[in-house]
């Protein structure tokens, strides 16, 4: 790993969601995981979660079952004694996916309707955000965001490395300098020592990777006919099954894995996610294209494109966190998109490759006009066709819309919104959904919607590097630099890691925890005052860690490379 990391610590606090779609009630410690209480609004209904009840409480009388989506077993369902439009499952086991039906009465007629939920699973939740291009780490709120540099491969080969069990990888176009090198390198490693590998990848793209890999290897093309686009994905399940809640592993984002894509010049992120349910809905939308739950694909019932179904949860709580998962074309991304713009108060932020899409041009000039003055976006210089680029230069301002021209392609898909304002929910959708008819109504696709300022933090110094590189005029509150309570140095380090503390944290006492890139705890030391808190990483493998400092009620994390 070589990339330039200024370490500067922020507290973390448990994020706040006040807006109407998802309101964190509370938040509980139990058994190392964080389960919270969520509330998520859907159509004509809340659903509140709080670890194994799930309570739906309906806007009006309704006939109410759940059952377990695999299995079909029925649960148990407890009806408010206050409310009696509260229906509460009581027996959710951890990152279960729950089946649920209801009929909504008006007279004599019943109106049915069936949705899905995830269970809060025990998984750690930890979410690691990679970037292949400079950010700007001294406009971060709470946790610099790491740039990778050329190393991003490097970094998912040590998560390939890390799996145990089961491999699934759905990847548009791949690259591998060789059969034992690089992530063709790795994947042939792990199908080696006895991990099962299952590879879906676009038919209609020449990816060199394919026959780099173990030919007992099963891999499948997705179709190549005039109704169906591409299989766009770029994600990876790790482990998905696994018997410990804290093995499974979710790596998705905008990064193919051909040289310009991941290593550079082209700008793009990655975000990898510890949790058992995501992992298990990424699972299923692999095996549906797949055709099957096991090793070898079944092309006759396997289902790409527009003819996938709608057969995943949407929302899952991760570490206190609401997170919306969405797959395309089944699951409506496009309204998602739509939806987070919609949802911001205070400022938008879009770094994505092109918009075709006026549904999603108009929401961005009707929240500009309806009082969100701070709207600014980043693109690539591409001018397909129906392009909305210069519509959105007119009606907000050029020095606001602007283009990347440097090197490579700026090939993001992000947004996010209200990230200074932290009392109103800042969110982040990424994922590989280009904005276009295509990614919506054709390519196999997937998103992730985060709520959580400090994720969504990350993303904006990813933004305001290509922003201002793109020669865009920023908002007058975003110049202002944000306080630093602690500093961790040197870093990268060959050994000794010290903390740098400002006046009023001297006399403090807590703990300094260090972690591996897969989440295991490696190191912890507790220590009286500032003065004597270090660590020492002189014994550690090379490569990325992950440091939490504990300061009383307060948690401060960075990551630190040991060269």
């Amino acid at each position: 790993m070589h990339s330039k990391l200024t370490a500067i610590f922020a507290p973390q606090n448990i994020p706040m969601h006040p807006k109407s779609t998802f309101v964190l009630l509370l938040c509980t410690l139990f058994s190392g995981t964080v389960f919270s209480q969520t509330t998520v609004r859907e159509n004509g209904y809340t659903v509140t979660y709080n670890h194994r009840n799930i309570a739906l409480t309906f806007d009006r009388n309704v006939d109410f079952r759940a059952f377990n989506a695999k299995s079909l077993a029925e649960k148990q369902v407890a009806i408010d004694s206050t409310n009696k439009y509260t229906y509460t499952i009581t027996d959710a086991e951890p990152a279960e996916f729950i089946r649920y039906e209801y009929a909504v009465k008006d007279g004599a007629n019943k109106t049915y309707n069936s949705s899905m939920l995830a269970a809060q699973s025990l998984s750690t939740g930890v979410m690691n955000v990679y970037f292949n291009h400079p950010v700007i780490t001294s406009a971060a709120q709470y946790q610099p965001a790491l740039d990778l540099g050329s190393t991003l491969d490097d970094m998912l080969i040590t998560y390939i490395n890390a799996c145990q069990s089961t491999l699934d990888i759905a990847i548009y176009n791949s690259y591998s300098p060789s059969s034992t090198t690089g992530i063709a390198g790795a994947i042939n490693n792990a199908y080696g020592r006895g991990v099962r590998v299952r590879v879906v990848y676009d038919g209609s793209t020449g990816s060199v990777m394919i026959p780099l890999l173990n030919p007992a290897i099963p891999t499948l093309a997705s179709p190549t006919s005039s109704s169906y686009g591409i299989m766009h994905n770029k994600f990876v399940v790790f482990d998905a099954d696994s018997s410990n809640p804290n093995v499974p592993w979710v790596w998705t984002g905008s990064t193919n894995w051909t040289a310009a894509q991941i290593d550079g010049p082209d700008k793009n992120n990655a975000i990898a996610i510890q949790d058992q349910a995501l992992a298990q809905a990424y699972k299923t939308e692999f095996e549906e294209m797949w055709g099957s739950s096991v090793l070898l694909p079944n092309t006759t019932v396997s289902k790409f494109g527009p003819y996938k179904l709608n057969n995943t949860p949407h929302t899952f709580v991760i570490n206190g966190k609401a997170v919306g998962s969405y797959f395309s074309p089944s699951d409506g991304a496009n309204a998602q998109i739509i939806n987070v713009i919609n949802s911001a108060n205070t400022d938008i932020e879009i770094s994505t490759m092109l918009i075709t899409r006026d549904d999603v041009r108009d929401a961005i000039v009707n929240r500009y006009n309806s009082g969100v003055n701070t709207v600014q976006a980043v693109f690539d210089t591409q001018n397909p066709s129906g392009n909305d680029i210069p519509s959105l230069k007119t009606s907000i301002g050029a020095n606001k819309m602007v283009q990347y021209a440097g090197a490579g392609v700026m090939h993001h898909k992000f947004i996010l919104v209200d990230n200074f304002n932290a009392a109103s929910d800042p969110t982040l959708l990424t994922g590989s959904h280009n904005w276009s008819a295509s990614a919506e109504t054709k390519n196999d696709e997937n998103i992730l919607v985060i709520h959580d300022k400090n994720i969504a933090d990350q993303y904006y110094q990813a933004f305001l590097y290509l922003y201002g590189q793109a020669g865009g005029t920023l908002a007058t509150a975003e110049l202002a630099s944000n306080k630093k309570d602690l500093m961790l140095y040197p870093n990268p380090t060959d050994g000794m890691v010290y903390l740098k503390a400002d006046s009023s944290l001297l006399s403090s006492k807590g703990s300094i925890t260090v972690y591996n890139v897969v989440g295991s705890r490696i190191m912890e030391r507790n220590f009286a005052n500032m003065q004597n808190a270090s660590v020492d990483l002189g014994n550690a493998p090379k490569g990325l860690y992950f440091v939490t400092v504990q300061i009383g009620e307060f948690s401060y994390q960075a990551k630190m490379i040991r060269k």
